[in-house]
């Protein structure tokens, strides 16, 4: 089982991972041992949103780039923006 693996393994690693995508596809979530990250193939978060109405629920959204949006707009006072700020 050792040998299959490793082979199997190779097989996908070969040239810079160029096969790897044939089996990334079918995963729900890819876990990299090497840095201790987990993350949500786009299959996976299908899944789980499925029994949500919203369906970017699971993904976090960049607060640096929505809070520079909130800066551009023109909020009339200072509380309408710290109110806009605490949804995130």
């Amino acid at each position: 089982m050792r040998a299959i693996l490793q082979k199997t393994e190779n097989f996908y690693m070969q040239e810079q991972s160029k096969n790897m995508h044939i089996i990334d596809d079918e995963l729900f979530f890819v876990i990299d041992e090497k840095n201790n990250t987990i993350e949500l193939s786009d299959k996976g978060i299908d899944l789980i949103t499925a029994s949500t109405d919203d369906s970017k629920f699971f993904i976090l959204p960049d607060i640096g780039a929505e809070i520079a949006e909130m800066e551009k707009t023109s909020l009339t006072t200072s509380e309408q923006k710290r109110k806009r700020k605490m949804i995130y």
